[in-house]
């Protein structure tokens, strides 16, 4: 039982210290319990270079170990600081990581509502900035939130109901009532080429206005700012 390296090779620490990517310790005496102290959740970021990618996770490899890191989407650089959660249960460990620490404090906000799990709160963020998530929270979107993979309705209306009044209080989320829709043709083009919502919106910053281009001299000014004309292997 451990993290996993860089070759599906598990990483165990038991009954002592080690230093883990360079940053601080990890210790564990015996097996995990459940619901481990905070304390025991230690791995707090990591800096390093992806060494591999799969479809819901990178391999970051720092001081020669591969951390196994789930993310909401893929890093565009190969050097990165992930802050990440350290979750520790009975059979399993597992880091998820993040690009920012608004993120981050998004995901544990959604991971606290009774049956939203890891894989859920990861859904709800590859799908929209978290500005764009608070707000629909805020605004009562249960059907915004219910377009991320695997989270359906009922699932979309506990998380508005359990953090309606508490969204507000998360550092650094802006409330963005509605973001989540896209009603921009060009938009909705780059989301099918494979960007998310949030990556579509800002490429198309650069772009002509809606109404002062069409659609395809909007799409081919969005794909020059972000260097490709494809998004091949996202």
């Amino acid at each position: 039982m451990g993290v996993h390296g860089a070759a599906g090779v598990a990483v165990r620490r038991v009954g002592r210290t080690d230093k883990c990517a360079g940053k601080g310790t990890r210790e564990h005496v015996g097996p995990p319990s459940l619901n481990p102290p905070a304390g025991t959740q230690v791995i707090a970021a990591i800096r390093g270079e992806i060494i591999a990618r799969g479809v819901d996770h990178v391999v970051v490899e720092s001081n020669g170990v591969g951390y196994r890191v789930y993310v909401p989407r893929q890093p565009s650089r190969d050097e990165v600081l992930l802050h990440t959660r350290h979750i520790v249960r009975e059979d399993d460990q597992s880091l998820y990581g993040f690009e920012s620490r608004d993120e981050l404090a998004l995901f544990e906000m959604l991971i606290s509502v009774s049956g939203v799990g890891p894989k859920a709160g990861l859904a709800i963020l590859s799908v929209a900035r978290p500005a764009e998530i608070a707000g629909a929270i805020a605004s009562g979107d249960a059907a915004a939130l219910a377009r991320a993979p695997g989270v359906g309705k009922k699932t979309a209306e506990r998380l508005i109901v359990d953090l309606k009044g508490k969204i507000g209080r998360v550092a650094g989320l802006p409330v963005t009532a509605g973001a989540l829709t896209v009603e921009d043709d060009a938009q909705a083009a780059l989301v099918a080429l494979g960007y998310t919502p949030s990556e579509a919106a800002t490429a198309l910053r650069a772009a002509p206005s809606k109404g002062g281009a069409t659609t395809e001299e909007r799409l081919a000014a969005a794909l020059r700012v972000t260097g490709r004309t494809a998004v091949a292997g996202r």
